[in-house]
């Protein structure tokens, strides 16, 4: 059975997508699943369409039902989610130089 969770994914992106012009980063995103290794590969697969690669899942985790956030983005992900069965949220792209 699906449901959601919420994922912490280190991304690289292609330079120039972001306008800090970094391409390594972090951010939140929401999907439905069966799994935390479903919604990677779920997450892989449609960044893919951007020339994106997951570089790890720093955090996968079941959002609870009744779970309340303080973050007012990640409350917004997680109600554009339940309402799409198909959605993949991503958040704000949070970048930092690679070695």
């Amino acid at each position: 059975m699906e449901r959601i969770w919420k994922l912490v994914a280190e991304v690289l992106v292609e330079p120039g997508d972001m306008p800090s012009g970094l391409t390594k980063g972090f951010m939140n995103v929401t999907t439905w699943a069966d799994s935390a290794e479903s919604a990677r590969e779920k997450l892989a697969k449609y960044i893919e369409r951007f020339k994106w690669h997951v570089i790890s899942i720093e955090d996968a985790r079941l959002v609870a039902d009744n779970e309340e956030y303080d973050d007012d983005q990640m409350e917004d992900m997680i109600a554009r989610t339940r309402t799409n069965p198909k959605a993949i949220i991503l958040g704000t792209f949070h970048g930092y130089k690679g070695t």
